[in-house]
């Protein structure tokens, strides 16, 4: 049995243990913004912290954070800890965020569960069909927190029929990472670096003339596509990108993704780009290749910003002159999608638990919280006010690069294209384009049979998932 069936397996149990446990309403599907999403969640116990017998209370957070990330995360909570005399919060580092997904899972059955858990940006959906989280729209209602400070798109990213299921925490999106040392030898200017397809092509042309290996370093990722038929405005799935409905269907086959499958596709078999594994050691080869000179720019998370820059620091930068740039893509009405994770409350915990768990929530969030957890990761601050934060002026006076993937967010076009897909099996998805781009790079298959073929199994793993969960 693969693990995508194990998931849905999973959540398909704990949706009838919640049916029958009594533990609170099971969330209605009314229209995105109507107030009857909100009268028909669970509630949020405010005030059992004050009423909790056994001090300090324990909280568990599960996270996947590493290196800088989690360096900077530690120092947050320590402080959180040292404020809140009356709780006691013990991080849990699972290694990954699939790992950590696989567990939180797993707890469904065992019991072992977290009070908080970081779930990365694509599990939304399943997230929602385990029943086995508390909306922390419960405790913004109940507690009358204010949203107007984060950036819209990122609360409706994380939000489902109009209810925010999960705080938002660390966001990132990507960015173009490129020497501009590189640029300067290949007589670029490194000061204008590529916004289109086209752009990064005749760069990476001049690039590779200029003696790299290739012009540019290409994940296998599927995380391509999305980002890409996003900038380009064009939907990934179907009903409004599962925003108005649950996605029945993949759309991503259309003018935008064929552009963008061609486009790899001739980039890797003219040799203008290498590729590289998404997951395992291999998975940042691509930004060790520009310091190895091998080639001159790639793409990747502006969240691995914090860790490249502690490496350049550290001595290794092997000559390099990093510079950061907007993700460039196709030409259309579109921008980038919100990446990273979110902070999930277990319903399971008990209720003091649970409101510590929000207290922990809401200080991570604080502005000046988010402006030093940004400066230290390069995930970008999710509040408008953090912005002006003396931490992160100066970080991007100085380090112009940190700025670059907040305005990508903060100006970006906010529509269903953007809002990005809700999916159930969103992985399975996932696993099917990554078998299609290694079918066009090493199989030989032509980009319209790869992505027809692609759109086709995604459906299926859509409507699978659907049938045992929805």
């Amino acid at each position: 049995m693969s693990h995508h069936r194990l998931a849905a397996t999973a959540i398909v149990a704990a949706t009838a243990l919640a049916a029958c446990s009594g533990g609170g309403s099971t969330p209605a599907k009314p229209s995105p913004g109507s107030t009857a999403a909100h009268a028909a969640l669970p509630p949020c116990p405010l005030g059992a912290l004050a009423k909790a017998t056994d001090k300090p209370v324990q909280v568990t957070f599960w996270h996947a954070l590493a290196r800088a990330n989690e360096e900077t995360l530690q120092k947050l909570v320590a402080r959180f800890n040292a404020s809140h005399p009356d709780i006691k919060v013990n991080l849990v580092n699972q290694t990954s965020y699939g790992d950590d997904y696989q567990k939180f899972l797993a707890g469904l059955s065992s019991g072992d569960l977290p009070d908080l858990v970081q779930i990365e940006d694509i599990r939304l959906q399943q997230m929602i069909d385990t029943r086995a989280v508390l909306p922390v729209q419960s405790c913004i209602d109940a507690d009358k927190y204010d949203l107007s400070d984060f950036l819209p798109r990122v609360t409706q990213y994380y939000s489902q029929g109009g209810v925010l299921y999960p705080m938002p925490f660390n966001v990132s999106n990507p960015v173009l990472y490129y020497d501009r040392n590189a640029f300067t030898k290949a007589g670029l200017d490194p000061n204008s670096p590529p916004a289109s397809l086209d752009e990064l092509k005749a760069d990476a042309e001049k690039i590779k003339a200029s003696g790299a290996k290739a012009g540019f370093g290409l994940k296998l990722d599927p995380w391509y596509l999305e980002q890409w038929s996003a900038k380009a405005g064009a939907d990934f799935v179907d009903n409004g990108n599962g925003r108005t409905a649950r996605a029945t269907r993949a759309v991503f086959n259309g003018p935008a993704g064929m552009e963008i499958f061609s486009w790899m596709n001739d980039m890797v078999h003219s040799g203008l780009a290498i590729t590289n594994s998404a997951s395992g050691p291999g998975a940042f080869d691509n930004l060790l290749a520009i310091r190895s000179h091998d080639v001159g720019m790639t793409i990747d998370t502006s969240a691995a910003l914090g860790t490249i820059t502690q490496v350049l620091a550290s001595g290794q930068g092997g000559g390099v002159s990093l510079g950061v740039g907007p993700m460039p893509g196709p030409v259309g009405q579109g921008g980038v999608l919100v990446g990273g994770a979110a902070l999930y409350i277990s319903r399971k915990s008990a209720p003091e638990k649970q409101e510590a768990a929000w207290l922990l929530a809401k200080f991570l969030d604080e502005p000046a919280n988010q402006a030093e957890f940004a400066a230290g990761t390069g995930y970008i601050p999710i509040r408008t006010s953090a912005v002006n934060q003396p931490v992160i002026q100066q970080l991007w006076a100085t380090n112009p690069g940190y700025k670059v993937a907040f305005d990508q967010l903060a100006q970006g076009v906010q529509n269903s294209a953007t809002a990005g897909a809700v999916i159930g099996d969103y992985q399975g998805v996932r696993d099917v384009l990554l078998s299609a781009e290694q079918s066009m790079f090493t199989g030989g298959v032509s980009p319209q049979q790869a992505l027809a073929r692609a759109q086709n199994d995604a459906t299926t793993k859509i409507r699978d998932y659907n049938s045992r969960v929805g």
